[in-house]
């Protein structure tokens, strides 16, 4: 038996900025450094 496709939805949900509570930068990090690391003290290799 053989599945037929099923055509995917688009659904408006509401404005993108009261979604995501219109994030900004901010100026600390969280999850993969300690609380309270500022931005400054990162370092990229």
């Amino acid at each position: 038996m053989t599945k037929t496709y099923a055509r995917p939805v688009l659904r408006v949900q509401g404005k993108l900025e009261a979604m995501t509570h219109g994030m900004s930068a901010g100026s600390k990090l969280d999850r993969d450094f300690p609380t309270g690391t500022p931005f400054g003290d990162l370092t990229f290799s």
